[in-house]
C-alpha cells in the first residue's frame, strides 16, 4: 500500500476539524437542553397562571379583551423566546450526525457520477450528450442537498447572534422572576 493512501488530504483535515467543532458544539447544546426545557416549561406555566389570575373570567368589554391579549403576549413571550432557543439547541445537537450523513451521501453520489463517466463510453454523440445530462443532473442533486443543509444551518446561525443571545438571557431572567411571582400570587389568591 502506498503512503499517499494512508495520509489524509488537506480536505480531510479541514473536514476533521469541522466534525470536531460540530461535536463540541453538540456537547454544549446537549448540556444546555434540559435546563432550557425546564425553564421554558416553568416560564410558560407561570405566565399562564399569572394571566389566569389577572384576567379570568374574561369580560365582553373590548378594552378588557385587548388588555388580556397584550398581557398574554408579554407573559408568554419569554417562554416563546426560550422555545426558539431550545429548538436551535436541538438542531445543534443533531449537527454532527447530519454532517456525517450528508458527507457520506455526497461522496457516494460523486463516486457514482465518476463511475458513470468512466464506465459508460458511448460512441455516438447522442450517447455522450445523454451521459453529460446525467452527470449534470447528479451534480445538481448533490449541490441541492448540500445547499439545503447549509441554508438550514445558516438560518440557525442567524439565531446565534449577540442580539438574540441577549434576548435569550433577558427571557431567562424574566422567566426566573415570573415563576416566584406566580407562586406568590397564587398563594395570595388562595389565602385571600
Amino acid at each position: 500500500m502506498s503512503d499517499s493512501s494512508r495520509s489524509p488530504s488537506p480536505a480531510d483535515g479541514s473536514n476533521s476539524r469541522l466534525v470536531q467543532a460540530a461535536q463540541r458544539i453538540a456537547s454544549i447544546a446537549r448540556r444546555l437542553m434540559r435546563s432550557v426545557a425546564a425553564l421554558t416549561g416553568g416560564s410558560a406555566a407561570a405566565g399562564l397562571l399569572l394571566w389566569a389570575l389577572l384576567w379570568w373570567p374574561l369580560s365582553g368589554n373590548l378594552f378588557s379583551l385587548l388588555g388580556a391579549a397584550v398581557t398574554l403576549v408579554f407573559l408568554i413571550g419569554p417562554a416563546a423566546v426560550l422555545a426558539l432557543f431550545y429548538q436551535g439547541l436541538r438542531d445543534l445537537q443533531a449537527l454532527p450526525e447530519r454532517l456525517a450523513e450528508r458527507a457520506a451521501r455526497t461522496a457516494e453520489q460523486s463516486a457514482e457520477a465518476v463511475r458513470t463517466t468512466t464506465t459508460d463510453a458511448p460512441n455516438s454523440w447522442v450517447g455522450r450528450l445523454w451521459g453529460l445530462v446525467r452527470q449534470i443532473w447528479a451534480l445538481r442533486t448533490v449541490l441541492t442537498e448540500n445547499r439545503a443543509l447549509l441554508v438550514r444551518y445558516g438560518a440557525l446561525i442567524r439565531f446565534v447572534t449577540p442580539g438574540f443571545l441577549l434576548l435569550v438571557v433577558g427571557a431567562a431572567g424574566v422567566s426566573l422572576l415570573l415563576v416566584p411571582v406566580a407562586v406568590v400570587a397564587s398563594l395570595a389568591v388562595l389565602v385571600w
